[in-house]
């Protein structure tokens, strides 16, 4: 297997937004080839990849599904062409820095880790995209603890810890050993933007006895605002409401034996689930004080 990375990037009529981070991919040194897989776009966003190819110092391969099988058939897809010791999972939203992959595959190593991400900033943009628009300020490093959120199985990848620290779950954009896939796969069951599916695999993995880790010291961004409009995200609030609810259950459930185990979580699934929904719903309130009964569920 070659000791190199193949970048996988799942996408769906969001043309506009992976144009953009484009040249980020390109970027990688460590990156000996890019996968695109083309979830059942409408928008020419095969034609235009494409396009995009022709000019690419590197090999760019085009997957395309005639209709919308959801994020982790992509990434599966993907991974099923994938032949480097290494993937790194990117999003047709998501710039990342220069050093991103070379960071990550020092780290994995470093760290005899199977699976290994970096801080995720949010990057609000406003007409249309230029680097310039990715700010990162310095920050104090904070505590381990502040990572992640066991209580709403969420974390905060923005923050900066001292060193890398184990994961339980990390974000989408990770580099993962190929491996890794011989046992533990992406779970199609999750519906609509498949949220959760992310969580999911890495608890899998966890399980299995891969070794995962969050590292400080490098970092992506993620566009929000107009350009990434389109694609998976485009939902109404009550039925994200509805997949919230329906795909945390079933995560929550599948891996309630491992989370009680290694992370000391209490009761039974049901107990932690009915204390989410009430949280969760405190959380709509206040934000919809805040905001006025004209807002909308940003998700």
């Amino acid at each position: 297997m070659k000791p190199a990375i193949t970048i996988l990037i799942p996408t769906y009529n969001r043309i506009r937004a992976l144009e953009a981070v484009w040249p980020s991919y390109l970027a990688q040194p460590d990156a000996v080839r890019i996968v695109v897989i083309d979830d059942g776009s409408s928008d020419g966003t095969e034609a235009r990849v494409r396009e995009l190819a022709s000019g690419s110092p590197i090999p760019v391969t085009v997957i395309r599904h005639e209709t919308q099988r959801g994020q982790p058939a992509s990434r599966m897809s993907g991974v099923a062409v994938a032949d480097t010791e290494w993937i790194l999972f990117g999003e047709d939203d998501v710039w990342l820095a220069g050093d991103y992959c070379e960071t990550l595959l020092r780290e994995a190593r470093s760290l005899r880790a199977s699976i290994v991400a970096g801080r995720l900033v949010t990057a609000r943009i406003r007409g249309e995209f230029d680097v310039s628009q990715l700010t990162d300020p310095p920050s104090p490093a904070t505590s381990p603890d502040a990572v992640f959120d066991f209580g709403s199985m969420d974390a905060d990848f923005s923050v900066r810890t001292a060193a890398a620290v184990p994961a339980p779950f990390l974000h989408s954009i990770a580099l993962i050993k190929r491996d890794v896939f011989a046992t533990v796969a992406f779970d199609t069951w999750y519906a609509g933007n498949s949220w959760r599916e992310e969580t999911d695999f890495y608890l899998a993995a966890n399980t299995s006895g891969e070794t995962a880790f969050f590292t400080p010291g490098t970092v992506c961004f993620h566009l929000r605002g107009p350009i990434s409009a389109t694609g998976g995200h485009r939902m109404n609030r009550l039925m994200f409401e509805y997949l919230a609810w329906r795909n945390t259950r079933h995560l929550v459930s599948k891996h309630w034996h491992y989370l009680k185990r290694s992370h000391g979580l209490r009761g039974s699934a049901t107990t932690w689930m009915l204390r989410y929904y009430a949280m969760r719903q405190i959380g709509q309130l206040r934000r919809i004080a805040r905001q006025g009964v004209r807002s909308s569920y940003d998700g």
